[in-house]
């Protein structure tokens, strides 16, 4: 894909991580130019649109619980960013390739050098982790689940179009299935999902050779899904200064754009 082509991009929502988000947010503008469309996967809008109907319940500990399936899942939109073919499909009138990823990311590379992977034969493309937790919790005390192909359905590039995709094109599917069976990719076969370059869903203690990394830009986009910055017992992990800017960048930007609206485009 060309430099200049736009890319698709739905990012994952969290309202308790909205520090985390908008760092996401800024670095894929600010990495991409004109050149992309982020979509942000809100749970909220989707249920009022009648695309999310899943129920959830919150004990007192501040768990989310899945009353579907009756297991605790840690974000907002752990079961929403299924609904992402669907959504492009329909309503963005988009058959190719698009992009999923959880709110925690920094972006540092543009994007077409990513899509620039893309092989047509396979229903999606992810990194594909060998990854066993190591903790029963995660960074925000949310119970940490363990499934086989723990971490693919982070940072997911989709064919929307491809055949095999059919099943999760259906809402319903993503509101029904077990969230086991959706982050496993179930309706997939392993010869259809596709791997991609670990550097662009590197991760801070799980990918190796963090600290040959930490002052290279050979890692295109950082995850934080070990622990971010914006919680207090991680502000000091690895890229925590890297973030660190951008969060600063973000808030700068965001007000400039609330300031003065006549100055940017809509």
């Amino acid at each position: 894909m060309a430099e200049t082509d736009s890319h698709l991009v739905y990012v994952g929502y969290d309202s308790r991580e909205q520090a985390a988000y908008d760092v996401c947010e800024f670095t894929l503008k600010r990495q991409n130019s004109s050149n992309i469309s982020i979509q942000k996967l809100e749970h909220r809008e989707l249920r009022q649109r009648g695309k999310f109907w899943r129920k959830w319940r919150i004990d007192e500990d501040g768990q989310y619980w899945d009353e579907e399936d009756g297991k605790p899942f840690s974000t907002e939109f752990s079961h929403t960013r299924f609904l992402v073919p669907h959504l492009a499909m329909n309503d963005h009138g988009e058959n190719g390739w698009v992009l999923f990823c959880d709110s925690d990311f920094l972006f540092r590379k543009p994007l077409y050098k990513l899509f620039n992977q893309v092989d047509d034969k396979y229903a999606a493309m992810c990194v594909k982790f060998n990854f066993e937790p190591k903790n029963s919790k995660k960074m925000d005390g949310m119970i940490q689940s363990s499934y086989p192909r723990k971490l693919w359905s982070s940072f997911v590039l989709w064919n929307v179009g491809h055949p095999s995709n059919k099943q999760i094109l259906d809402p319903i599917k993503t509101n029904t299935a077990t969230g086991r069976d959706l982050h496993n990719f179930s309706w997939l076969k392993d010869e259809e999902i596709g791997g991609i370059d670990e550097s662009w869903n590197y991760i801070p203690g799980i990918s190796p050779n963090t600290e040959t990394y930490l002052h290279s830009f050979n890692v295109n986009a950082i995850h934080f899904s070990e622990g971010g910055p914006w919680f207090k017992e991680y502000e000091n992990v690895p890229f925590a200064k890297d973030w660190k800017t951008q969060y600063k960048n973000a808030l700068h930007s965001k007000y400039l754009r609330e300031a003065y609206p006549n100055d940017f485009e809509k």
